[in-house]
């Protein structure tokens, strides 16, 4: 009869042991499935955010490069040089 008691009490002993333990693995996986859900969106609001700063700065970037953007911004900062002339005179004496 102890022997029966015995192996009773191990037994459910043992089955609350795992079904506790099954119970803390299902929501441990399930807590971490929502933290990386919640992870991905972030990263992924964050690459949006960053698309549309490399965009700008892309259109920036083609309008500093333009030519009327150089012109207008050298117009008043150089000035045209004109090659002086040269006057070579060769003489031939024989």
């Amino acid at each position: 009869m102890k022997n029966n008691n015995l192996f009773k009490f191990i037994f459910y002993t043992l089955t609350v042991f795992t079904i506790s333990s099954l119970f803390i693995v299902k929501t441990t996986i399930k807590n971490e499935c929502i933290h990386t859900k919640s992870d991905i969106e972030k990263l992924n609001n964050r690459f949006i955010a960053n698309k549309d700063i490399v965009k700008q700065l892309q259109s920036k970037r083609e309008y500093l490069e333009s030519h009327g953007y150089v012109e207008k911004y050298l117009s008043n900062r150089m000035i045209a040089a004109t090659p002086e002339t040269l006057i070579i005179n060769i003489e031939n004496n024989q």
